[in-house]
């Protein structure tokens, strides 16, 4: 797999300290390769209210910690589903993330 691009993982996960939690958001750069979204999934998931924008396949399935939300060239995403790939890698479909004001 030729990685070109780099998509960036956002861990978000709360962490406990005391009585309050706290965010800690955990950024990982992980190569990729871009690939479009499939017409028919594409299809499927607008019937479901989802709007699946790129495919992005990391070369180890081990790279992703499950994440949710990732970011490429500076947008954000929200990860809609993975899956792991036949050569042992991971491809993430991802959506635009809503921007709240």
């Amino acid at each position: 797999m030729n990685a070109a691009d780099v998509i960036i993982l956002l861990g978000g996960s709360p962490q406990a300290r005391g009585v309050h939690a706290q965010r800690t958001d955990a950024e990982r750069a992980v190569p990729c390769t871009v690939k479009s979204v499939g017409m028919r999934e594409t299809y499927e998931a607008m019937a479901n209210g989802l709007h699946p924008e790129y495919v992005f396949e990391i070369a180890y399935e081990f790279d992703y910690l499950g994440e949710k939300r990732l970011r490429f060239l500076g947008d954000e995403y929200r990860v809609i589903r993975t899956y792991v790939t036949k050569g042992g890698g991971r491809e993430i479909v991802a959506e635009r993330a809503e921007v709240t004001a």
